[in-house]
C-alpha cells in the first residue's frame, strides 16, 4: 500500500496513472439516476460552494474523503476504483463542462484525451468507454448561457448513437450533465480552480491497493461503506442534528436509560420503530426507507398550521406526486419544526408498541380505520382525499390532546362526529380543507367532551357544511336529554349511503320541526318515546329503500316511478339538464342530494319521498306497493305519466340525464348532451307503448312502422318515429314528430310527385294539408294512435282503388 491518505486534485490522479477505469466488477453510475437526486444536488451544492470561495479561505480544500482502488499495468497502466467510482465520474463531467464553460478546451484535451481516447472509462459496458471518448473530443460551438438542455443538445450530435439510451451509465451522465448546467452555468473561472494543485479547490485521499486483485469479496466488503446513502438515510442523519437544536436540553427515557430527543429518536428509528416499519419494506431489497419518508411526507403535511400563510402552498407542494420527498424539501420549507417531530415521536411511540402489529386507539374502525389510513400514508400519501386528510388531523388532534390520558370511549364519541362533518362536508379546494382543519384544532379543548360541547354551543363550529353542524348539535341534544336516541342514531348513521347524515329521517319524523319551535322547550318522555317510534319506522322503510351503493335496485324503475307519481322529484343536474338522480353523492342531481333537502327544488323532493314512504307500510312487500301506486296513478302531468307509463324511457338515460326545452319538451339523452344519442319523451313512449304493441298485432294497413325509433345525434333534426309505405318497388317515409304539444305526422312534398294519387287522398281522405315542403298533419296524444290507423286506410283504398 503506497500514499497513505495522500490529498490529490482529480489531475494528479489522471497524471499519475495514466488513465482511470471503473472495472467490470463495478455498478453502473448511480449518481445520476432520477431516484438519487438529493444526494446529486447536495453533493454539486457542495462542489459549487467550495469552486466559489477564494482560493486562499482557510475552508479549502474541501476534501471528499478516500477514493481506494489497484493499479493495472499490463497493456498500459491504469487505476481501478473500488470506492470512489461515483464520485470520479462527477468530477470527470465537472471538468468537461467547465473547460467549456471557461473555454479551456486545450487544457482538457491534453489532460484526458492527449492520444484521442477519454482517460476516464467504463469498463462496465463498451458502450459507456465509446460515450466518453466521444464526449471528451466534443467541444459543443454554443455557449453555455444559449443551452438550455444539456443532454438535448449531446443526443442530437451525429455522433450519438441511438442504442446508448440503453446504456445506463450513460443515461445517468447525461442526467447528471443538466444538472451541473443548471447549477454552475452562471459561473465562471472554476476550470483553473479545479485542476490546480498548487492552491487545490477540491481533493481526496488516494489509497493505491497493491496486489489484492479484484475478487468478489474485496469488492463486497470495500464497496459496502461506498454505497450512496439512501433518501431516508441521509434524511435520518442531518434530521437528527436538527433535533440537537429543537429540543436543545430535553431528553425522552428508554427504560432507565435517559437520552436527548436527537438521541432517542435515533435509537428507536434503529429498534423499535425498525421492527414496526419491517411489514412495510420492499420485499425485493428489504428496504423499507420509502415507508419511512412517506409517513415523513404525511406527519409535514398533518402538522402544519391552518392558520400560516404558507399553509396553501405547502400542501400542495406536498400532494403533488411529481415532488419527491427529501431532507432538503423539509429543511427549505421549514417543515422540521416543533410541531413536525412531536407528532412523529407520538404516532410512532404509540403505533408501535406492539413491535411488527400496528396498536389501536379506537375500539373499532366504525368512525376512522387507524391501519388503513397508516398503510395509505406509508404507500401512496398523496392520494389520501381531503376528506380523509381532515379526518386524519382529527384522530392527530385528540391523541395530542390526551396523549397523557386517552379515553377510548371519549375519541370514538369524538372520531364520530368528525367522520360526519368531514364526511358531508364538500372540499372542492385545499382551502376548504384548511378550514375544517383550522375548526378541529379550535375544538381540541372539548374534544374529551365532544356531546355537550355541541349541545350546550349555539353554534359550535364553523368550517363545516352548516346544515352537517346543526345536524349535530341536534343529535347531541337528542343523545343526552333521552337514552333511546343513541342506539337508533347509530343504527342510522352506519348506514352505508347516509354516512352520518340523517338530518332527513330527523325531519320526517318530527323531531327536526319540534327542537325548531321555540314553544316546544320542555320535551318529557313520552315526546321523545312517539319520536323515537316514527324514526324508527322511517329509517326501517329506508333501509329498504337504500343499500349502501344507493337507491336499491328494483326492475322496471319501480321506486322512480312510483315516486314520480307523488311529484315531480326530478333536479338539476349540470348544463341545463335535470335527474331522476344517480346514486353518486358528489353530483347535484343525486339521491344523497335528494336526503339532503338544501334548497327549494331540493327541499320539495324530500317532501315527496316523505310522501312516498307514507304510503308504505313495512308488513307488506314494497315491490307490490309501488306497483299499486303506479297502477293507479292518474289525473298527472302528461310527461310525468308519460315516464311511469314507459319504464324503458329510463332505461334509455344511460345516465339518468334529460333535457327540459319547454313544458311538455323534453329529450332523453343517452349521455349527457344534445350532440350525443337522444330521443323525444312522446314519441319514444308512443312508440313503445302503442305502436309496437299495436304493429304486432291490428297493423296500420299498407303503412310498416320501422322497427327502430330513430333517434338524433347533434339538434339539426328531430328524434322521430318512421313508417314506410311501399308501392312498385317504390317507397314513401312518413315521420312523426313532437312540437311540444301535438304529434305531427309529415312526409316530403317532393316525394309524392312520382303518386300523383297519394297527395289528393292524404289531403281529401286522411285530412293532410299542404305547407312549402310537406304534406302534414297534427294529432293528439289522446288520438295520434288511430289516426295513424286512418292514415293506413287511406294508402290502402288509394292502392287498391276498387
Amino acid at each position: 500500500m503506497i500514499d497513505n491518505g495522500q490529498k490529490f486534485v482529480f489531475g494528479q490522479l489522471i497524471d499519475r496513472h495514466g488513465h482511470v477505469q471503473v472495472p467490470m466488477i463495478q455498478r453502473d453510475y448511480a449518481q445520476g439516476r432520477e431516484s438519487a437526486a438529493e444526494v446529486r444536488e447536495e453533493f454539486l451544492e457542495a462542489l459549487h460552494s467550495a469552486l466559489s470561495l477564494p482560493t486562499d479561505n482557510p475552508a479549502l480544500p474541501l476534501n471528499l474523503d478516500f477514493i481506494y482502488g489497484c493499479v493495472e499495468d499490463e497493456d498500459e497502466k491504469r487505476f481501478l476504483p473500488l470506492d470512489g467510482q461515483q464520485r470520479l465520474t462527477t468530477l470527470f463531467l465537472l471538468h468537461w463542462y467547465l473547460a467549456w464553460r471557461d473555454g479551456c478546451w486545450d487544457e482538457f484535451s491534453e489532460l484526458f484525451c492527449p492520444h484521442g481516447n477519454s482517460r476516464f472509462s467504463y469498463k462496465v459496458r463498451q458502450s459507456s468507454t465509446e460515450f466518453y471518448d466521444a464526449l471528451v473530443k466534443f467541444q459543443p460551438d454554443e455557449s453555455p448561457e444559449s443551452v438550455e438542455s444539456l443532454s438535448f443538445l449531446v443526443t442530437n450530435q451525429p455522433w450519438y448513437f441511438r442504442y446508448w439510451r440503453l446504456d445506463t451509465t450513460i443515461q445517468s451522465s447525461l442526467r447528471m450533465l443538466d444538472a451541473i448546467h443548471r447549477r454552475f452555468r452562471a459561473s465562471s473561472g472554476f476550470y483553473k480552480k479545479i485542476t490546480s494543485a498548487e492552491r487545490p479547490t477540491i481533493t481526496f485521499q488516494l489509497l493505491d491497493l497493491d496486489n489484492f486483485g479484484l475478487s468478489d469479496d474485496l469488492y463486497i466488503k470495500k464497496n459496502a461503506r461506498g454505497k450512496p446513502l439512501t433518501a431516508f438515510e441521509s434524511f435520518k442523519a442531518r434530521y437528527e442534528q436538527d433535533l440537537e437544536t429543537i429540543f436543545d436540553g430535553e431528553t425522552r427515557s428508554i427504560g432507565d436509560e435517559i437520552l436527548s430527543v436527537a438521541e432517542f429518536v435515533s435509537r428507536r428509528m434503529d429498534t423499535a420503530w425498525a421492527d414496526f416499519f419491517w411489514g412495510h419494506r420492499d420485499e425485493d431489497t428489504n428496504l423499507y426507507d420509502d415507508a419511512v419518508m412517506n409517513l415523513f411526507r404525511m406527519v409535514a403535511l398533518l402538522s402544519r398550521d391552518p392558520e400560516s400563510d404558507s399553509y396553501l402552498d405547502d400542501i400542495a407542494t406536498l400532494r403533488n406526486t411529481q415532488v419527491q420527498s427529501s431532507y432538503s424539501l423539509f429543511y427549505n420549507k421549514r417543515w422540521l419544526d416543533r410541531n413536525f417531530s412531536e407528532l412523529l415521536i407520538l404516532l410512532l411511540e404509540t403505533w408501535s408498541k406492539g413491535g411488527d402489529d400496528f396498536v389501536y386507539q379506537l375500539p373499532d374502525s366504525k368512525f376512522f380505520d387507524e391501519a388503513s389510513i397508516f398503510r395509505k400514508s406509508v404507500n401512496e400519501p398523496t392520494t389520501l382525499s381531503f376528506a380523509e386528510i381532515v379526518q386524519f388531523v382529527g384522530y392527530v388532534v385528540f391523541m395530542r390532546e390526551h396523549s397523557d390520558s386517552l379515553d377510548s370511549d371519549a375519541f370514538q364519541e369524538w372520531m364520530r362526529v368528525v367522520l360526519n362533518l368531514s364526511a358531508n362536508t364538500s372540499y372542492d379546494r385545499p382551502a376548504d380543507m384548511q378550514r375544517s382543519i383550522s375548526a378541529l384544532k379550535r375544538m381540541a379543548p372539548i374534544s374529551a367532551d365532544i356531546l355537550k360541547f355541541f349541545a350546550a354551543t349555539k353554534k359550535p363550529t364553523s368550517g363545516f357544511f352548516l346544515q352537517q353542524v346543526s345536524e349535530e348539535k341536534l343529535k347531541a341534544e337528542l343523545i343526552l336529554a333521552d337514552a333511546g336516541w343513541k342506539p337508533l342514531i347509530d343504527r342510522a348513521e352506519n348506514h352505508g349511503y347516509f354516512r352520518g347524515q340523517i338530518e332527513f329521517l330527523l325531519d320526517f319524523c318530527g323531531a327536526l320541526g319540534k327542537w325548531k319551535d321555540p314553544d316546544n322547550t320542555n320535551w318529557k318522555a313520552a315526546d321523545h318515546n312517539a319520536l323515537q317510534d316514527a324514526f324508527e319506522e322511517y329509517l326501517e322503510k329506508a333501509e329498504e329503500m337504500f343499500t349502501a351503493q344507493g337507491l336499491t335496485y328494483l326492475k322496471q324503475y319501480r321506486w322512480e316511478r312510483a315516486l314520480l307519481c307523488i311529484g315531480n322529484y326530478f333536479l338539476p343536474s349540470g348544463r341545463g339538464n335535470i335527474s331522476f338522480l344517480v346514486n353518486s353523492s358528489t353530483e347535484p342531481g343525486s339521491w344523497k342530494r335528494l336526503l339532503r333537502g338544501t334548497g327549494r327544488k331540493t327541499c320539495e323532493a324530500r317532501r315527496l319521498l316523505k310522501k312516498l314512504l307514507d304510503r308504505l307500510t313495512t308488513e307488506a312487500s314494497f315491490r307490490t306497493q309501488l306497483d299499486e301506486i303506479i297502477d293507479g296513478a292518474k289525473d298527472l302531468d302528461p310527461w310525468r305519466q308519460a315516464f311511469i307509463d314507459t319504464p324503458k324511457a329510463f332505461g334509455y338515460c344511460q345516465r339518468r340525464a334529460i333535457r327540459r326545452k319547454s313544458k311538455n319538451e323534453f329529450y332523453l339523452l343517452k349521455k349527457t348532451q344534445l350532440n350525443g344519442a337522444h330521443a323525444e319523451l312522446f314519441t319514444y313512449c308512443l312508440f313503445h307503448n302503442k305502436l309496437l304493441p299495436m304493429a304486432s298485432d291490428v297493423g296500420f294497413g299498407p303503412l310498416e312502422l320501422c322497427n327502430d325509433y330513430y333517434s338524433s345525434i347533434g339538434i339539426d333534426v328531430e328524434p322521430r318515429i318512421q313508417f314506410t309505405w311501399f308501392q312498385d318497388e317504390c317507397s314513401l317515409t312518413f315521420d312523426v314528430e313532437w312540437n311540444g304539444n301535438l304529434f305531427i305526422i309529415y312526409v316530403d312534398s317532393d316525394s309524392i310527385k312520382d303518386f300523383p294519387s297519394i297527395g289528393g287522398a292524404l289531403r281529401d281522405r286522411a285530412g293532410f294539408t299542404r305547407t312549402e315542403s310537406t304534406l302534414v298533419k297534427e294529432a293528439s296524444l289522446g288520438d295520434v294512435s288511430e289516426v295513424l290507423q286512418e292514415l293506413g286506410q287511406a294508402l290502402l283504398v288509394t292502392s287498391n282503388p276498387k
